[in-house]
């Protein structure tokens, strides 16, 4: 058994498929199937339920499916610890993170870290934080930005950067505009946008209105801000944003509102503890928490329309 037949594997089960490990790996399909039948062979053991339908791995295809995976880790940890000692100030870094804070906050972070470490590389993967906290567990990233919660916490250090509430947006003609609060239950009949099923917010939104007996008419999902913005502009919809965000997009033409639920948005910095962190590593992990610690002194708070008059009645369906 070889190390790169572990790779194979591990890249079968992962794509339930023998012809798109093929494409990943840039092999044919023959070599794969046959390095799967000398697995077999040497372990005795079928590993793989294989047929022209259907594709599963058996029990102790299963079993050494998790083995491999935690075999392959600390192979690479292996060769990463050997090139921190040859190479003290260099190295890359795999950086997986929601699209919404790289064009928040990165531009000038990794400006100013280039600036300080140059012999250090940054490969980035923009994708929703479901997706990041499953690239850290595939080893497919070094270091993660989540909104938290995150699934699987208890294998992460996390380390929180940003702390700060959701709220909404509107277009100045919505009803709603003119509310400086409204009540969750208030938006039972509304249409919304949110970040996409890949996001957090998505369903860290969903829950808090089933928790008030509804499920919200979620009208698009777009992970892009800017047209989030100009969609409202022109739409009756409402905007589930965080703070920070919508005080970044916000036009004359968009009125901010506050939830009376708390909804926190809470971003961190993460990654897996059994894993071998590099110079590099660490080092764009320390600068994250400076940076974002350094941010937060000079943070301005959102600046919403105005809050409701005393008395009145916020599940009227209008604020006037």
């Amino acid at each position: 058994m070889e190390i790169h037949h572990l790779r194979y594997f591990v890249e079968i089960a992962r794509n339930k498929s023998f012809t798109r490990a093929a494409e990943q790996l840039y092999i044919t399909q023959p070599m794969l199937t046959r390095v799967i039948k000398q697995l077999e062979e040497e372990l005795d053991a079928k590993l793989i339920e294989r047929t022209s339908k259907s594709f599963r791995l058996t029990d102790v295809g299963e079993a050494f499916y998790l083995q491999a995976q935690d075999l392959l880790l600390r192979y690479n940890d292996l060769y990463r610890t050997i090139d921190d000692v040859r190479s003290v100030r260099s190295g890359e870094v795999r950086l997986s993170t929601p699209g919404v804070l790289l064009d928040m906050y990165f531009a000038p972070l990794l400006a100013q870290f280039r600036n300080k470490f140059p012999g250090i590389d940054i490969n980035i993967v923009e994708e929703g934080s479901k997706l990041v906290v499953k690239a850290l567990l595939s080893n497919q990233a070094d270091l993660g930005m989540v909104m938290l919660p995150v699934e699987h916490s208890s294998q992460f250090e996390t380390t929180v950067v940003v702390r700060d509430q959701v709220r909404l947006m509107v277009g100045k003609g919505h009803r709603l505009a003119g509310c400086g609060q409204v009540h969750i239950r208030e938006l039972k009949e509304e249409r919304f946008i949110t970040f996409g099923d890949t996001a957090t917010l998505h369903d860290q939104f969903i829950h808090l209105c089933e928790e008030h007996n509804f499920y919200p008419h979620v009208a698009y999902k777009s992970l892009m801000p800017h047209f989030t913005a100009e969609l409202l502009a022109s739409s009756d919809c409402v905007a589930v944003m965080p703070g920070p965000v919508i005080q970044r997009y916000r036009t004359d033409e968009l009125a901010v509102l506050s939830l009376e639920q708390s909804l926190p948005w809470e971003i961190a910095v993460i990654h897996r503890k059994e894993c071998y962190q590099s110079y590099a590593s660490n080092k764009l992990r320390e600068f994250i928490c400076d940076y974002f610690a350094a941010l937060q002194k000079a943070a301005v708070p959102v600046v919403g329309t105005p809050a409701p008059r005393e008395g009145q009645n916020i599940f009227s369906g209008v604020c006037d």
